[in-house]
């Protein structure tokens, strides 16, 4: 079943006039069903939305359409669905079912919502659908008791997988530009024993793949922040158990291994512990990076799934935040990587595969060497990144931390930081180092949008940069040559002011669906900062790197004494890195509360020494009045016999009582002999 993208009318008497179909709102699509189709190509779904039928622009009198299964680059063959009013709609479908198919389904829809999706005895991949997508409600059921009474349909390359237990995924994603949220899903039937393969079947075929439950191409473009999921929910006894999140067909990475951005800054956020079995909101960050998916160094808060076969680290986010940005070497390619590397690097070598340089967080030795980390190499402190122009990670600067970046040829002379992902009011701090010989002079940033710009302001220390509410102040450490500033979503506004951007009134506001939300990207033209620094620059580096290199000096985490790193963006004491702090015990608050030996009362001696006639005349209510409360006044007059038991400075309080005048105990309290 598919859904071409229609430039034009069909019908050639309608061709030209002026309605265009791909950009009109779908009509109700509900209750359907596909089966025993979509075998004859490698990514062909059952449910399609994507493709082109079109005419030639160039042959007016043609009475033959084109078609273009893929995806088309233009924007006259590229779904851009809209209201009556011109508002965005979605291209939606509901409750249907595919089954005995390649791929359940797919599509390159610019915005697209799935709700009640059944995919059943997949060839390929249950769900591979691409760009901004709401996949809610979604029953993934790798294989019923008829797959294996279900031959392969052909011998062409693309129609012999279907009983090939290394051949599918359940959910494969895209690298990049992707805004996906997955909720309610409902999976069963996809572990070990489906695929038929050992250890769960014995017998039966190792598993070599690259294939996963979940599956990430790492072989792409740097991804952003895209994917989000809540309310999964695992058959148990057709998967395997609840081991099942732990075993390596829970969770791969498909393509070559030896591209740095993908293997070292893919993301899954897990909102709710659901999808991965964790407590609570967890990040999902490759392990190959090292300490930059590391939330959290405190027991309990972070575990690596080691077993999968792309391992990965999975820490409670806690207040913490994700972004995504570029972060281009100037001159630029357009609005994508940095073409300085074409002039680096002649012989045709991928960007992707070569390093340029690394990022750290702050409190950290780091590591400088160029060789420090490659992919598929685990990188420690310091991870490596590629010329591929994405920066991703994870963040909570308003207090401690920040990401420290270094650049293998030395200090970029134009850096721009672009594209920015991030939500509004969040504290992104950088850093890095300039060349020695660098003076304040020499250094200015600003912002641009639209060609407007706005030029940062020097200021004093680190902690006004973080606490800058509009993020444009930086510092520059003299001692250690460091430059700081903020990242923000930021926008010069047609006045020349500066502030957060209004991301209703620019069309970029976040893709929210069932309370969980990705960030929208800003695009090259809303916003830059450009970091320029006056320098020499290395003619053997293209002139775009300086002549003198900087040092290698990772910020410090400024805990306070006593204190030591707990997180990227926590200090605290040592004890709670191992969870054994000891727990203060308060001492007994001393309450004046007097013990019956302490209730005032008149004392036999003193009583008799009283008139019968005016001991007679206290009526025993007069004597019950003194009652324990009256007694807990500020001096409470206490037996003379008691005097020994108080302290100097007590002692000097009481009237029967005196502090050291006794020969015999001169540093005693002891009762005041009464003159007659």
């Amino acid at each position: 079943m598919q859904f071409p993208i229609l430039p034009q009318p069909v019908d050639p008497d309608l061709r030209y006039n002026g309605v265009v179909p791909k950009d009109r709102p779908a009509l109700s699509i509900r209750g359907n069903s596909v089966h025993s189709s979509s075998w004859f190509g490698l990514n062909t779904g059952s449910f399609y939305s994507g493709g082109s039928l079109y005419w030639d622009e160039d042959d007016e009198e043609s009475q033959v359409m084109k078609y273009s299964a893929g995806r088309m680059g233009t924007a006259r063959l590229t779904r851009s669905t809209k209201g009556d009013g011109g508002e965005d709609v979605w291209f939606k479908y509901y409750d249907s079912t595919a089954w005995l198919v390649n791929v359940g389904a797919t599509g390159w829809g610019r915005r697209t919502e799935v709700h009640g999706f059944e995919v059943h005895d997949f060839q390929r991949r249950g769900i591979f659908v691409l760009f901004t997508v709401w996949l809610d409600s979604i029953t993934l059921n790798c294989r019923t008791s008829n797959a294996l009474k279900v031959p392969d349909p052909g011998t062409g390359r693309n129609e012999n997988k279907f009983n090939d237990g290394q051949s599918w995924s359940g959910f494969f994603t895209y690298d990049h530009l992707m805004q996906h949220i997955l909720t309610d899903w409902k999976i069963s039937n996809c572990g070990g024993v489906a695929r038929g393969l050992e250890p769960w079947v014995p017998g039966g075929p190792v598993d070599t793949s690259l294939n996963g439950l979940f599956t990430l191409p790492v072989n792409g473009f740097g991804p952003e922040i895209q994917l989000i999921s809540s309310g999964f929910q695992y058959d148990w006894d057709t998967v395997g158990g609840k081991e099942f999140t732990n075993e390596s067909i829970f969770f791969a990475a498909s393509g070559a291994q030896n591209f740095h951005s993908m293997q070292y800054m893919s993301n899954w956020e897990d909102a709710d512990g659901s999808m991965t079995q964790s407590a609570g909101r967890t990040v999902i960050g490759p392990a190959r990076a090292g300490r930059w998916w590391h939330l959290d160094y405190r027991q309990g808060q972070c575990e690596i799934r080691s077993k999968w076969k792309f391992p990965q680290m999975l820490c409670q986010k806690e207040n913490r935040h994700l972004a995504s940005m570029f972060t281009v070497v100037m001159p630029q390619i357009n609005t994508q990587y940095s073409a300085v590397f074409a002039m680096l690097y002649t012989n045709g070598e991928n960007f992707r595969k070569i390093r340029q340089g690394s990022m750290t967080h702050f409190g950290f030795t780091g590591d400088s060497s160029i060789l420090t980390c490659a992919p598929p190499d685990t990188c420690d402190e310091t991870t490596s990144r590629s010329w591929d122009a994405d920066l991703t990670g994870p963040f909570n600067h308003a207090k401690y931390g920040g990401w420290y970046l270094s650049f293998d040829f030395g200090t970029p002379a134009e850096l721009t930081i672009q594209r920015t992902q991030m939500e509004e009011g969040t504290v992104m701090l950088q850093a890095m180092n300039l060349p020695p010989n660098t003076v304040v002079g020499d250094i200015h940033l600003w912002a641009e949008s639209y060609g407007r710009g706005y030029d940062f302001t020097l200021t004093n220390s680190l902690d006004e940069v973080r606490a800058a509410e509009k993020g444009d102040l930086y510092w520059f450490d003299l001692q250690t040559k460091t430059l700081y500033w903020r990242v923000i979503t930021g926008y010069v506004d047609v006045d020349l002011t500066f502030d957060w951007i209004n991301r209703k009134d620019l069309g970029v506001e976040a893709f929210t669906r069932a309370n969980l939300s990705v960030q929208n990207i800003m695009t090259k033209n809303q916003f830059q900062l450009h970091i320029d620094i006056n320098c020499t620059t290395n003619k053997n580096a293209a002139d775009a790197f300086c002549l003198d290199k900087p040092a290698f000096i990772v910020p410090e985490m400024g805990c306070p004494d006593g204190e030591v790193m707990l997180s990227i963006d926590e200090c605290g004491l040592p004890c709670e890195l191992e969870n054994n702090c000891e727990k203060p015990t308060l001492a007994p608050t001393k309450v004046p509360t007097l013990v019956p030996s302490e209730v005032p009362s008149m004392a036999p001696t003193a009583t008799l020494t009283m008139a019968p006639t005016a001991t007679l005349s206290m009526a025993p209510t007069a004597t019950l009045t003194m009652s324990p409360t009256v007694s807990n006044s500020k001096n409470p007059t206490i037996s003379p016999a008691s005097c020994s038991e108080l302290s100097r400075k007590k002692c000097k309080k009481q009237d029967n009582c005196v502090f050291g005048n006794n020969k015999e105990a001169n540093k005693t309290c002891f009762p005041k002999k009464n003159k007659i």
